[in-house]
């Protein structure tokens, strides 16, 4: 078990970059290899907090404090190593059980097992006569066994059932195969192997773990590229293909290169740029682009270039800025890939055009349109719609402004037109604030779910979430509804308020609200809830405090900063109580009133 739990911590670790969390509490300035800021945790008025980007830790030389992210978040939020390490998991995208389940965490490590079967089988197969054509596909590439070996490059033989029958003589069960995305069932018969007769590269997560494959198909036949299915361990829109690889790079550059194919990426890692990522076969997402941002805020867009190239492009710039990340653009010649540049004119001719990137407005304007000023100017407005960082977004404007001519004030307010447009074409019930995380909505929809199915517990979830403000507007709805039944004494289940009017994702939580125990459930949710909104006040003060220490207002920085640990202090204070909660007397109690 130990071995387990230090893979996950050092899985958590290696998904969230100190600096980027650190930036989220103080105000970090570059000096030289480190960063400096003023001291979190005492009173100074020069700088002696350093954190320091390559060995991943911080220090202060004034009050001595110093450690790992894991205990920073410890110091500032006033939070034990497990709630530190759900919450850097929950940032960094990695998936840990909700509760300590023994049962569950087997479960995954039966999948990595797997999957690390599977990966040595493959990897084998690549070094026999059979994978002759795989072979053949690599060297017209022109890919050395060197990086082959660094990627784990592997080859799925011909057979519908090679590796199964492999697998199964090491002990994996066909469920295991199945759970873990290398088997496609069939509902009467043998399932068989989903790979078959394709060059496979591994996809790992951050920590390096295995987690699904991409495979390649060597001969004709549809789809040219086909990824492991979404499984408890792989998500296709929430990994990067080489990060686990090329993360350190991607932090001493302080620049990624973003591509779109798993073979562009093994070009460019083998021409020297060791700095490059891939999404996994999606377009690119948000969940990616927050992924990336742990490591850069600067990113080099480096698509085919070829018509659908060019629309991926300007999908991924509107997800990038939205994101807050800074893309700048390299193009390539029509019709070529970054893969074929390389090949053809060498690796000189490609790091010309990275260093030649051009920032989006330029880019939009005169290269995409070719001084069709309408067009470009409508798909810059298209791309800032998403962004969150108003100041950028006013600089951008006022850099369109100057090179179009467009009145500043017009395209602002086509900027809130489209926003506009955007949330009112988004169903009701999904409509929330922009802050609002996923695990918030589904924490909200869940106790609105339990107070409808059990109208005992109104009062208590009542007064447990307090000043609370619910984002979710169908959560929102539900209990202001139950709330007024409970006063008026009504049975909510016999009003016309009926379930399906509010949304229909709560009857997925009502699968799993019946799957589970309720009252845990229902902990787990309102301490969620707190959770978010005693971030969200942090939040608001972390900014206030940005503020202050630009106005140099020390009063202001040391009323916040205490403020700050109130807030912590009190986070603390509610995760206690809602642990000493009597969960089952109260519901027992409810049940024998029925």
């Amino acid at each position: 078990m130990a071995d387990r739990s230090a893979d996950l911590v050092e899985e958590v670790r290696a998904a969230n970059d100190i600096v980027a969390v650190i930036g989220g509490y103080v105000r970090l300035r570059k000096a030289g290899r480190h960063y400096k800021g003023l001291c979190p945790f005492h009173k100074e008025k020069t700088p002696s907090f350093h954190v320091s980007p390559e060995r991943q830790t911080f220090h202060c030389f004034g009050c001595g404090k110093g450690g790992d992210v894991f205990r920073f978040l410890m110091e500032i939020e006033g939070v034990r190593f497990p709630d530190a390490l759900r919450t850097l998991a929950e940032r960094g995208g990695v998936r840990i059980p909700e509760r300590t389940d023994w049962r569950v965490t087997e479960k995954r490590e039966r999948l990595y097992a797997v999957l690390d079967a599977a990966a040595r089988f493959y990897r084998a197969s690549l070094k026999s006569p059979a994978a002759a054509a795989a072979k053949r596909f690599l060297e017209e590439r022109r890919l050395s066994a060197e990086v082959a070996e660094r990627f784990g490059l592997g080859y799925a033989p011909s057979g519908w059932r090679t590796f199964r029958e492999r697998a199964r003589a090491e002990g994996f069960t066909d469920e295991e195969l199945t759970d873990a995305g290398l088997l496609v069932p069939r509902p009467e018969g043998t399932p068989y192997d989903r790979f078959r007769d394709r060059l496979l590269f591994p996809i790992q997560n951050v920590g390096g773990r295995t987690i699904g494959f991409g495979g390649r198909i060597l001969g004709e036949g549809e789809p040219k590229y086909l990824n492991s299915p979404e499984t408890e361990l792989f998500r296709k829109g929430e990994g990067l293909y080489g990060l686990s690889i090329t993360r350190s790079d991607i932090r001493r550059e302080g620049t990624a290169v973003l591509v779109e194919g798993y073979t562009d990426l093994l070009a460019l890692f083998q021409a020297g740029f060791r700095n490059a990522v891939a999404p996994l076969g999606t377009a690119f997402t948000p969940a990616q682009a927050r992924l990336l941002a742990n490591y850069t805020d600067k990113v080099v867009v480096l698509f085919d270039g070829d018509e659908a190239g060019l629309k991926a492009t300007l999908r991924s710039l509107a997800t990038l800025a939205g994101e807050g990340l800074s893309p700048t653009i390299a193009e390539l010649p029509a019709g070529s890939d970054p893969d074929e540049v390389i090949r053809r004119d060498g690796g000189g001719a490609l790091k010309e055009r990275i260093d030649r990137a051009e920032p989006l407005v330029p880019f939009l304007i005169d290269r995409v349109h070719r001084g069709d000023r309408e067009s470009g100017v409508r798909a810059l407005i298209e791309v800032l719609v998403p962004m969150r960082d108003e100041l950028r977004l006013a600089l951008l404007i006022r850099e369109a402004h100057e090179r179009t001519g467009v009145p500043e004030e017009v395209l602002h307010r086509e900027v809130a037109r489209l926003r506009k447009g955007a949330d009112a074409e988004r169903p009701e019930a999904v409509r929330s604030s922009p802050v609002a995380s996923r695990r918030l909505l589904e924490a909200e929809r869940g106790i609105a779910y339990l107070g409808y199915q059990f109208p005992e517990l109104v009062p208590m979830i009542r007064k447990a979430m307090g000043a609370c403000v619910v984002e979710d507007l169908s959560a929102r709805r539900l209990l202001g509804a139950l709330y007024d039944c409970a006063e008026k004494g009504i049975d909510p289940s016999g009003s016309i308020f009926t379930l399906e009017e509010v949304d229909g994702d709560f009857a997925r939580l009502r699968v799993e609200t019946e799957a589970g125990d309720p009252l845990q459930r229902l902990h787990d949710y309102i301490a969620c809830v707190w959770d978010e909104e005693i971030s969200r006040r942090i939040r608001r003060v972390q900014d206030e405090m940005k503020d202050a220490e630009e106005r140099k207002d020390l009063d202001a920085c040391d009323r916040l900063l205490e403020e700050r640990a109130a807030l912590a202090r009190r986070r603390h204070r509610i995760a206690t109580s809602l642990r000493g909660e009597d969960w089952g007397a109260h519901f027992r109690s409810a049940e024998r009133s029925e």
